[in-house]
């Protein structure tokens, strides 16, 4: 059931912002069930500061760094922590909650379990979020396991004509999570459909990182799988993970691109890296987002990260690619 929000806050929650991936989804349905909002907006970690998105004290984020504005922010990735810190801002004083944990459904299942009611399904949907967004797999078999929770989470990764297109399917989505076990999540004929997609890019992403990948010089194991993508004249939409199929021994993969406005090139550098299942088994010593905070370009959690390098011509955006990736290869080995 519902919660009666008078007796939660003192603020009628309108509208969740949340990420635009499965932690976000879960992060949603369960800010949905909780507050009885039917609202939802789905956005990147740049453009939460956006005056468009008119965020106010109605609104919940998740899975995004803090908002000044919004009336509950729930988040777990240490980079926005520390950015919200630099702000001037403490950690007691937080409305929402912010913990280190696997994923941001996590966070918000923690913060209203004891105050609403929820589905007994949803334990296990926050757990599958929890494995997901962590890349918390046991090796390549268990990854390329076609779970429902993969099903669902891997439909989100089709490639969209339109953002409106996608954030229509998003928000059925959330409602389909809020409402139903990851079983029948799956089996929603929508899901199918674009999961149906999804695989369909699989097969497209695999015949262009055959072209494209590549090892730094100064990664002799081959632990580090990098998608160099700066040179093409589009923006193609590049399933990363899939480079464990190619090298399955691999720890990590890293994907450099150029960002696109507008569908024009930018000389902004794009950094997207996250571990392999290999990884699971041989170590547990890694941290992605560790890497990408220490070079001041991003956030992330142990399993995956990202960032950005804004580059005010092309050839500083060379030099920089060659520098970072290089400094990411350096880091990861010195941990």
């Amino acid at each position: 059931m519902a919660a009666d929000t008078s007796t939660l806050h003192k603020t009628h929650f309108r509208r969740v912002v949340t990420h635009t991936d499965f932690d976000g989804a879960v992060c949603a349905a369960l800010c949905s069930h909780a507050e009885g909002i039917d609202v939802f907006q789905f956005t990147g970690p740049g453009s939460i500061l956006n005056m468009g998105l008119g965020i106010g004290p109605e609104d919940i984020v998740c899975d995004l760094p803090h908002h000044p504005a919004a009336g509950l922010w729930f988040d777990h990735h240490v980079g926005n922590l520390e950015d919200y810190r630099l702000k001037g801002g403490s950690i007691n004083d937080i409305q929402g909650s912010f913990s280190e944990e696997k994923s941001c459904a996590r966070v918000v299942y923690n913060y209203y379990k004891d105050l609403v009611e929820f589905p007994l399904f949803m334990e296990e949907t926050v757990n599958q979020a929890d494995v997901i967004d962590s890349f918390d797999y046991q090796g390549l078999d268990d990854w390329r396991t076609k779970t429902p929770s993969r099903i669902v989470s891997d439909s989100m990764k089709a490639l969209f004509d339109t953002r409106r297109e996608r954030d229509t399917y998003y928000r059925h989505l959330v409602r389909k999570l809020r409402s139903l076990p990851l079983d029948l999540v799956a089996a929603d004929e929508e899901v199918k459909k674009r999961f149906g997609q999804y695989e369909q890019e699989e097969v497209r992403t695999i015949e262009l990182m055959k072209k494209i990948a590549t090892f730094s010089p100064d990664d002799q194991a081959g632990e580090i799988v990098i998608l160099d993508t700066t040179e093409l004249k589009h923006n193609p939409h590049l399933i990363k993970s899939l480079a464990f199929l190619l090298y399955p021994t691999a720890k990590a993969v890293l994907e450099i691109r150029r960002l696109f406005v507008r569908d024009r090139k930018t000389t902004t550098l794009g950094f997207s890296m996250s571990l392999g299942p290999a990884m699971e088994v041989s170590s547990r010593g890694k941290d992605i987002g560790d890497i990408m905070r220490s070079l001041n370009i991003g956030d992330g959690h142990r399993g995956a990260g990202a960032g950005k390098k804004d580059c005010r011509s092309k050839e500083e955006m060379i030099k920089q690619k060659v520098y970072l990736m290089s400094e990411i290869v350096r880091r990861w080995k010195a941990q």
